[in-house]
C-alpha cells in the first residue's frame, strides 16, 4: 500500500503539472484554457508541499518524523486551495457572462473566513496535537463556498446545456463529498484517509474535462 500511494502521489503531480502547461499553452484560443491552467498548476504547486513530504516519509523513516514538513504542506495547500476557487469562480463569470456583485461578496467573504481561521494558533498546523473541531470549524466557509459555487455551475450550466461545465460542476462536487468522511472520521478510522484518493481524482477529472472539451 506505501508504494502504492506514492505512485499514486507522483503520478498526480506529474499529471497536473502537465495538463495545466498544456492549458497555459492554448491560452490563445480560449481564455478559460488560461483560467483552468492556472487551476492546475495551483492545485500541483499546493499539493506538492504536502505529497512530497509524505513520499519521502514513505520511502525513509516513516510519517511521525516528519510532521513538521507535513503540516507545513497541509497549511500550504489550504491557502493555496483559496486561490484555486477564486479561478472557479472567474472561469463561471467568464463562460456564462454573468458577473453577479452579491456572488462575489459571498464567495470572497467565504474565502477570507477561511484565511482567517486557518492563521489563528489553534490549528497548530506544525504539530500532530491538532484538534478535530478545529479541523471541521476551518473548513466550515471552504464547504459552504463549495456548495454555493456547485450550484451556480449546476442552474447555469443545465439551463444553458453547458456538458463540458456539468461535468466540473460533478468533478468538484465528488471532490467535497469525498472530502468531507476524512475531515469527519480520518482521525478516528485512519483508513478513511483513503478517501482522499478518489478525491483527488475528482479534481483531475475537473482539468481533463476543461483540457478536452471547454
Amino acid at each position: 500500500m506505501v508504494y502504492i500511494e506514492v505512485v499514486f502521489d507522483l503520478l498526480y503531480l506529474f499529471t497536473v503539472f502537465y495538463l495545466g502547461v498544456k492549458l497555459v499553452q492554448k491560452r490563445t484560443e480560449n481564455i478559460l484554457y488560461l483560467i483552468f491552467g492556472l487551476m492546475a498548476l495551483t492545485l500541483g504547486f499546493g499539493d506538492m508541499f504536502h505529497l512530497l513530504p509524505r513520499v519521502f516519509a514513505q520511502l525513509t523513516t516513516g510519517l511521525d518524523d516528519y510532521t513538521f514538513y507535513l503540516g507545513l504542506g497541509k497549511a500550504i495547500t489550504s491557502f493555496t486551495m483559496v486561490f484555486f476557487y477564486m479561478l472557479v469562480l472567474y472561469a463561471y463569470e467568464i463562460r456564462f457572462n454573468d458577473k453577479n456583485t452579491l456572488t462575489r461578496i459571498i464567495v470572497i467573504s467565504l474565502m477570507l473566513i477561511k484565511i482567517v481561521l486557518s492563521l489563528l494558533p489553534q490549528n497548530e498546523w506544525l504539530t500532530s496535537t491538532a484538534t478535530l473541531e478545529f479541523l471541521i470549524i476551518r473548513n466550515i466557509p471552504f464547504l459552504l463556498m463549495g456548495i454555493y459555487l456547485v450550484t451556480l455551475f449546476f442552474i447555469k450550466g443545465i439551463k444553458e446545456k453547458d456538458i463540458p461545465f456539468i461535468k466540473i460542476a460533478i468533478g468538484i462536487s465528488l471532490s467535497f463529498l469525498f472530502y468531507i468522511p476524512v475531515v469527519l472520521f480520518s482521525s478516528a478510522v485512519p483508513a478513511i484517509g483513503a478517501l482522499m484518493m478518489p478525491k483527488t481524482l475528482a479534481y483531475v477529472y475537473v482539468i481533463y474535462v476543461a483540457y478536452k472539451e471547454i
